[in-house]
C-alpha cells in the first residue's frame, strides 16, 4: 500500500475505541492515529459586529489553511491538532515519529476529503441518527460515560471532534463497500510450482534436465534459492492474478498448460540482482473460491486503485513547509 493510504480498508475507529474503552479500568490508552481518519472543519466562524463609528470595518481575518483539495480548505488548526494527536500516539506507543510524518498526517486529512468528496458526487451519506446510535453503541461498550470521556481527554479529543471523526470513518466504510461490491469470491486460479537461481547458466541445465524427464520438484528442492517453498518441491499451491510479488513468474504461470515449463524467467530482486526462474503449472481452475486472505487482498486492491485515481484527479494545493 502507498505510504500516503492511512486509511486502510478494515481500518476502522470502531475496533480500536471500542477494545480501548472496556479493557482499560486504569486509565484510558492512546489509539494509534492510523486507525482513525481525521474530522475536517468545512467552515469558521468571525465576528462581523461593526464598531459604532464611520470607520470603515477592517477586513475580516481568513483563518488560516493548511491545504486546498479541489479548492476545499483543510484548515491549519484542524493539521495541528491531529499532528498533537499522532505525536502523543507515537509517545505512548514507544514509537519514534517518521521524519516524514508531518507530510504523512497532512496526506490523511487530504485523502479524508478526496474520500468525502467522491461519497458526495455519488450520493452516499450517513445520516445524523446513524452516528449518534454509533456514538452510543461505543459509549455503552466503554461500560460507563466516565471511561468514555476520560478516553476522549486523553487523546485529545473534543466529543464534537470524536463525533465528526466518527461520521468520516463511516462514510469511508461506505465507500469501502460501494467501492469493492464487484470483488468477486471467485475466480481464475493455477497451481503451480517453481524454482529459483541466481546463475542463468545453472538455470538453463536445470531446464533442460527437466525436459529430459528429471522431476521438477526434487529440483527445486535440491537448487532453490527459496528454502521456504524448496522443501515442498517448489509448490505455490493455488494463486489469483495479482498474488505473487513476482510478475514475470505469475504471467508466466497463467501463460501455461498443465504440464508445461516456462522458459527461463529473468527479473531482479530487491536490490536489483537478477534472478533466474523456471515455473510448472500444475493444474487451473477457471472458477475457484477465493481464500479470505486473497479476497481481503483484492478488496484492498481495488480500494487502492481507487484511491489513486482520486489523488492523480484531484487539484491539490500545501500551503505549509511539511
Amino acid at each position: 500500500m502507498s505510504t500516503r493510504h492511512l486509511i486502510m480498508l478494515g481500518l476502522m475507529i470502531v475496533a480500536p475505541l471500542s477494545g480501548a474503552a472496556c479493557d482499560n479500568q486504569d486509565g484510558p490508552e492512546a489509539v494509534s492515529p492510523t486507525a482513525v481518519p481525521i474530522a475536517i472543519p468545512t467552515e469558521t466562524t468571525n465576528p462581523t459586529s461593526l464598531p459604532p463609528t464611520a470607520v470603515p470595518p477592517s477586513p475580516t481575518p481568513t483563518e488560516p489553511l493548511a491545504a486546498l483539495v479541489n479548492g476545499q480548505p483543510i484548515f491549519l488548526a484542524a493539521y495541528e491538532r491531529e499532528l498533537a494527536r499522532y505525536e502523543q500516539a507515537q509517545i505512548e506507543l514507544g514509537i519514534v515519529p517518521d521524519e516524514n510524518y508531518h507530510a504523512l498526517v497532512l496526506d490523511v486529512l487530504i485523502e479524508q476529503v478526496l474520500i468525502a468528496q467522491a461519497a458526495a458526487a455519488q450520493g452516499i451519506s450517513v445520516t445524523p441518527e446513524e452516528i449518534d446510535a454509533k456514538l452510543a453503541e461505543l459509549e455503552g461498550e466503554s461500560g460507563d460515560p466516565g471511561n468514555f470521556a476520560a478516553w476522549l481527554e486523553a487523546n485529545q479529543w473534543t466529543r464534537d471532534e470524536f463525533k465528526v471523526a466518527l461520521a468520516a470513518e463511516m462514510l469511508t466504510g461506505e465507500m469501502v463497500t460501494a467501492v469493492t461490491a464487484d470483488v468477486p469470491t471467485a475466480v481464475e486460479q493455477v497451481k503451480a510450482r517453481y524454482l529459483q537461481v541466481d546463475d542463468p547458466v545453472l538455470a538453463e541445465e536445470l531446464r533442460q534436465q527437466i525436459r529430459n524427464g528429471s522431476d521438477f520438484g526434487t529440483l527445486a528442492n535440491q537448487y532453490s534459492l527459496d528454502r521456504v517453498t524448496a522443501e515442498n518441491g517448489g509448490n505455490l499451491d493455488y494463486f489469483a492474478r495479482g498474488s505473487l510479488l513476482i510478475a514475470p513468474v505469475e504471467e508466466a504461470a497463467f501463460a501455461l498448460e498443465p504440464g508445461q515449463v516456462s522458459e527461463v524467467i529473468t527479473a531482479a530482486n530487491s536490490e536489483g540482482v537478477p534472478t533466474y526462474y523456471l515455473v510448472e503449472l500444475i493444474e487451473r481452475d477457471p472458477q475457484r473460491p477465493l481464500s479470505a486472505d486473497m479476497r481481503y487482498t483484492m478488496l484492498q486492491q481495488t480500494f487502492e486503485s481507487w484511491l489513486d485515481g482520486l489523488w492523480q484527479q484531484a487539484d491539490i494545493v500545501r500551503l505549509i513547509d511539511t
